[in-house]
C-alpha cells in the first residue's frame, strides 16, 4: 500500500473520473491513465493478498493452482458450514495466521468438492492439512487447542525460514 501512495493520487482520481464523467474530452485522458491505474490497482490488490491469507478453493484445478502449487506453505481446512467446530476453528486459525506473511491459509468445503474429500480421505470436519511444497507434513482433525494450531504454524514458519 506504500508503494502505492508514493506513485501519486493523480492516475487513481483520473480514473475515477473516467468513470464517473463521461465527457469526451475526459476520455482521451482516460485512455492515457486507465493503463496506469489498472497497474496501480493490481499492485494494491497482489499487496493487499498478504492481508487477507485465506483462499477460498472451489474446484480441484484451483487447489492445483494455489496450495500445490504455492510457494508458501499452506493449511489446508476441510469444513462444513453445518459444523459448529468449524465455526470455531476457521476464524480462530485466520486471527492465529493473520501477521503471517509466510503461511496461507485454505478453506475447502466438503460439501461442494467431493473429488479432493476423496483424494485426501477426509472422514470427518474440521481436517487439518499441512502442505510445504506441495506435500502433506502435518494434519490434525477435529477442534483443537489454540496453542496446537500455533505449533503447527510455528513448524511451518521454521521449515520455511530454513529454506531461505
Amino acid at each position: 500500500m506504500l508503494k502505492i501512495a508514493a506513485e501519486g493520487i493523480g492516475p487513481r482520481l483520473a480514473a475515477a473520473a473516467c468513470l464517473i464523467g463521461g465527457a469526451s474530452s475526459a476520455q482521451s485522458s482516460c485512455q492515457r491513465v486507465a493503463p496506469q491505474a489498472a497497474r496501480a490497482t493490481q499492485k494494491y490488490l497482489s499487496q493487499s493478498q498478504g492481508l487477507h491469507k485465506k483462499l477460498v478453493i472451489k474446484d480441484h484445478y484451483e487447489f492445483d493452482q494455489k496450495v500445490i502449487n504455492s510457494d508458501n506453505p499452506v493449511i489446508v481446512n476441510f469444513h462444513a458450514e453445518w459444523c459448529d467446530p468449524c465455526k470455531i476453528l476457521t476464524p480462530k486459525m485466520l486471527e492465529l495466521l493473520e501477521n503471517s506473511n509466510e503461511i496461507d491459509l485454505a478453506v475447502i468445503d466438503v460439501e461442494t468438492n467431493l473429488d479432493l474429500v476423496e483424494t485426501f480421505e477426509v472422514k470427518a470436519v474440521p481436517a487439518v492439512l499441512a502442505f510445504r511444497n506441495g506435500v502433506v507434513v502435518d494434519k490434525f482433525i477435529g477442534l483443537v487447542d489454540a496453542n496446537s494450531i500455533e505449533t503447527l504454524i510455528d513448524k511451518l514458519k521454521r521449515k520455511q525460514q530454513q529454506k531461505q
